[in-house]
């Protein structure tokens, strides 16, 4: 619809552990398949991580494929290129949907960030993440770099530049 992952979605998941995907996110993902056709379902794969990130992120397999195209073109000996392919294609999960819309998130997903029946799948621009709901309300952002101009008792819309399309 807007050619962006954004919005937030309360979704419960079953007891096989399946997980509705919005409609808007699905089109998208479909979009973002090259071998998506109509009549089958798109692929996508869901980045983990360690233990420094407590949600799920999906990517598009087109978005995936920027990012090996990125780091493949960083130093292969490199401590950062060696930590993006461990990222980006050994702590990933291959997902596909069902006719449903639904993904199915094995259980080691689904321990690692604290699953039960409920998920928060939030949209990120670019990519979509799926948080424990309870997790993602009492998210510091911790994991983020300081800023020295960053002040988060203002409004974010404050750091956009006036260039940005605004009206």
């Amino acid at each position: 619809m807007f050619g962006m992952y954004i919005g937030r979605y309360d979704n419960k998941i079953d007891s096989k552990g399946r997980l509705s995907i919005p409609a808007d996110f699905r089109r998208l993902l479909e979009e973002n398949d090259p071998k998506w056709e109509p009549g089958k379902n798109a692929q996508m794969v869901i980045v983990f991580g360690d233990h420094r990130r407590n949600y799920l992120e999906v990517y598009s397999i087109n978005d995936l494929l920027g990012v090996h195209r990125q780091i493949r073109g960083m130093d292969p000996g490199s401590k950062k290129r060696a930590a993006l392919q461990k990222l980006f294609a050994q702590q990933v999960h291959p997902a596909t949907f069902d006719d449903t819309g639904r993904i199915v998130l094995p259980s080691y997903l689904r321990d690692k960030v604290g699953l039960s029946d409920k998920a928060l799948v939030v949209g990120n621009s670019q990519t979509f993440m799926i948080w424990e709901p309870e997790a993602y309300a009492n998210d510091d952002m911790s994991n983020l770099k300081e800023e020295d101009d960053y002040d988060p008792t203002l409004d974010p819309a404050v750091y956009l530049s006036g260039d940005a399309g605004l009206m």
